[in-house]
């Protein structure tokens, strides 16, 4: 399978942040000697597991049609990953002025685990929503890009407020629909759940708005062959 050139690029670009994130990850643990925040490479992978099967969807799209057991496969595996991209921004409760070391290491490091999350969520989503284009209209495929980003904010919710994570959807599907259950049909009766889930998608849907307006693809006008007025005759 061949890379282009802005694919190999991205990869560079990839590479890079998560090898600082990782690396200050390590040297953290070198020099404390504890493991506070062993959740980091954990997290990494999960958010970049969504950019792949984007990447692999938008591949077999290219000779496939979207209606396939493959291609419904990526996009439920897109979908369960996609919420790790963005649960990353939530990390930021762990940080604690522990005398381990300065505090504002920490806080550096949970930004670059930020960065490297946003840059895989928002750049899977940006890949999906192309793929929408194709097929749908402007304001059917901008619907669709809102519910994704609402349903992962409520994903995050269930991952920071109740503790599951997208493993559990092999691991205990049982456990993780029953609380879904239970909130999708009393929401009221769960105000954290809309205040958190609400939060999240203004944020998450303002941003990647921001990043949509200044890369999305442009749409280019039909060229219409000039007409040419004959003369009247004299």
């Amino acid at each position: 399978m061949t890379l282009s050139g802005a694919e190999k690029r991205f990869i560079g670009a990839a590479v890079v942040i998560n090898t600082l994130c990782l690396g200050l990850f390590l040297l953290r643990y070198l020099i404390t000697g504890t493991p506070r925040y062993w959740f980091i490479p954990e997290n990494i992978l999960l958010a970049w597991l969504a950019l792949l099967s984007a990447w692999l969807l938008t591949r077999y799209l290219k000779e496939h049609k979207w209606l396939s057991w493959q291609g419904l496969g990526l996009l439920l595996l897109w979908l369960a990953f996609l919420p790790n991209a963005w649960y990353v921004m939530t990390d930021f409760i762990h940080i604690e002025d522990t005398g381990e070391i300065s505090q504002l290491y920490d806080i550096a490091l949970i930004n670059i685990l930020v960065a490297s999350g946003f840059l895989a969520g928002f750049t899977s989503l940006y890949l999906i929503h192309k793929q929408l284009l194709k097929r749908l209209s402007h304001w059917r495929s901008a619907v669709i890009i809102g519910l994704v980003i609402l349903a992962a904010g409520f994903a995050i919710y269930l991952g920071r407020d109740l503790r599951w994570n997208s493993w559990d959807v092999l691991a205990n599907p049982g456990g993780l629909i029953l609380n879904t259950y239970d909130r999708l049909i009393d929401p009221f009766g769960h105000p954290r759940m809309i205040n958190v889930t609400s939060l999240l998608f203004v944020v998450i849907g303002g941003l990647y708005l921001a990043i949509w307006q200044f890369l999305k693809p442009q749409n280019s006008t039909p060229h219409q062959p000039a007409v040419r007025r004959s003369r009247p005759h004299r």
